[in-house]
């Protein structure tokens, strides 16, 4: 059986691998969520209002994130919730998420591809699976720790790198501070780090079966 060009073998490496970072933390952008990271720490009481009206304006904002939009939703029909630096911001991470979410799928329709052109090398496409998924759920769980006993610094780090400079810093008891507190994106980062961690199993396991599927008989005595 000819083997397939190494190039894609490399290819099906890291679209695994890009999948394997983004997909989990990107599902975590939903109502469901948000709404139940926002009841733990009580958004709603800091605002004065129902919980039904916090989750209204953040669906809202997370409509905006996919599709561009103006996040300019209000509480209780009043002015725009966010300030222009607020939503200026809110726009930065639009097009931030927009651009990881156009990568996961690019990565995905590649791993699609690369794995169907393996099929006939199921131990070579076991064993990419395998070291490419390991190694990002290796990598979330030291992130994961880092995160759990450094967060601030981590956090901050984080915006340094993909966030102009001057542009995500806001007066504690700013209204984006109030409705997403630091305790929220806490649990969100842990969460994230635990969606990868899982991901990456789902796919390790897979890569182990197809590997050990095609591994050599065992000599008996």
């Amino acid at each position: 059986m000819e083997r397939a060009p190494w190039p894609i073998g490399l290819l099906l490496g890291v679209s695994v691998a890009v999948v394997v970072l983004l997909a989990g933390p990107l599902l975590l952008f939903n109502p469901v969520l948000t709404s139940a990271l926002q009841v733990r720490h009580g958004v709603a009481d800091a605002f004065d209002t129902t919980q039904d009206e916090i989750e209204r304006v953040t669906s809202s904002y997370l409509v905006d994130i996919y599709l561009d939009g103006d996040f300019d939703a209000a509480l209780d029909g009043s002015e725009p919730l966010l300030d222009a630096d607020e939503r200026s911001h809110m726009s930065d991470v639009s097009r931030l998420v927009r651009l990881l979410a156009g990568i996961a799928i690019v990565a995905l329709v590649v791993a699609g591809v690369t794995a169907g052109w393996l099929r006939r090398e199921p131990r070579r496409q076991g064993r990419i699976l395998l070291t490419s998924a390991g190694s990002i759920g290796a990598v979330a769980i030291l992130l994961a720790g880092i995160f759990a006993v450094a967060f601030e610094p981590a956090f901050l780090l984080f915006h340094e790198l993909f966030f102009p400079p001057g542009t995500y810093l806001f007066e504690t008891g700013s209204a984006l501070i109030t409705l997403f507190p630091e305790g929220f994106w806490f649990d969100a980062a842990l969460l994230a780090g635990a969606s990868i961690v899982l991901v990456a199993a789902i796919v390790s396991l897979i890569g182990f079966r197809r590997w050990r599927t095609a591994a050599p008989p065992v000599a008996q005595a």
